[in-house]
């Protein structure tokens, strides 16, 4: 089991926005009272931010790995 990836305070802020903007999106499918076409939008737009928080997280773990190879890579040399 590896290690979760340090995440800078940037990142964190990012991801935050996209988790709460994901919450807002669940609130309005439960307001939507049964509007298909309503709740396919929201439930879109949730894969979207889904896909979004992704990749996110993809890159904050590569940027972890980079950070973790500089150093061994200079000694390298």
């Amino acid at each position: 089991m590896s290690a979760a990836p340090i995440v800078t305070d940037e990142q964190k802020a990012y991801l935050q926005a996209l988790f709460d903007l994901r919450s807002w999106h669940r609130w309005q499918i439960g307001q939507s009272l049964g509007d298909v076409r309503t709740m396919q939008a929201h439930e879109d737009a949730i894969a979207y931010l889904d896909l979004l928080i992704a990749t996110k997280k993809q890159h904050a773990a590569e940027d972890e790995a980079e950070r973790r190879a500089w150093p061994t890579s200079l000694s390298a040399r």
